[in-house]
């Protein structure tokens, strides 16, 4: 184990250094850590693990904390980020359904935790959480309210932290009455004006929740609906502009949150 931690750190230095040397320095924020959490098997304060490889090992799961062990994989990326980084990089954990409503935020929590944990040293800083939000727009009213108040209440745990605040891969998709995706082929203008609505709530909620000097920004995920043949959230409608690069209802809606309409 000594030997795997000692070789592995370095293979973790080799290649922090190296991205610095490939971006020649010109790095103003990183996430430095994605997809810690595992969204389960918490431990005697609640809070959830971190992802790990199942007992016995896995040929097609890595997970660096496996080998470094839960503190220090993350204290050793922040050392390094820093030391071969400039001087005012901004290191960021990224997670995804971290406005989960089915356990009331619950992998927000443990991930601010988390990050407790990490910072305990008195030497790691993190500067900001990025919540990716892959989304949907739901057609049944008590789950979109469900949905949306989950969303408000990750914002306020994120701007409570002090830290800044990323929304880092936003895009959605449409969920029907049955529970079922809707395809763009499939979908109704009234269905693209809801999905509008819904970005518009998002953007603007944002801007209201997330103190100013806590912003760090909104990254939208798809640019376009995705094609019937991707690997991602295939066929479905989670672009602001449609294949044709033509603005959707869901382009409005973006722009009218950022406005403050």
């Amino acid at each position: 184990p000594e030997e795997k931690k000692d070789t592995l750190t370095w293979a973790m230095d080799r290649w922090i250094s190296g991205m610095m040397e490939a971006c020649d320095g010109k790095v103003k924020a990183w996430d430095v850590v994605n997809e810690a959490i595992s969204g389960g098997n918490p431990d005697a304060e609640g809070v959830y693990a971190l992802q790990h490889a199942p007992e016995g090992g896995s040929e097609s799961d890595f997970f660096w904390q496996d080998y470094l062990g839960d503190l220090d994989y993350v204290r050793t990326a922040v050392k390094l980020a820093h030391q071969y980084g400039p001087e005012d990089i901004k290191l960021f954990i990224n997670d995804y359904n971290l406005e989960s409503d089915w356990d009331q935020n619950g992998k927000l929590k443990s991930l601010i935790k988390w990050i407790e944990r990490w910072e305990a040293d008195g030497i790691t800083k993190i500067d900001g959480i990025g919540s990716q939000m892959h989304i949907s727009c739901y057609a049944d009213a008590k789950t979109q309210e469900s949905k949306k108040a989950a969303i408000v209440n990750m914002l306020q745990l994120m701007a409570a932290t002090g830290k800044l605040v990323r929304i880092s891969e936003l895009d959605m998709g449409y969920v029907d009455a049955n529970g079922n995706d809707v395809t763009t082929a499939n979908m109704t203008e009234a269905q693209h004006k809801e999905m509008a609505e819904l970005y518009k709530f998002v953007v603007s909620k944002y801007l209201e929740i997330i103190p100013k000097n806590q912003q760090w920004g909104i990254c939208q995920w798809c640019i376009t609906d995705s094609p019937a043949d991707s690997g991602w959230r295939k066929g479905q409608p989670t672009g602001l502009w449609d294949s044709n690069y033509c603005r959707k209802h869901t382009y409005a809606g973006f722009a009218d949150g950022l406005a403050g309409k």
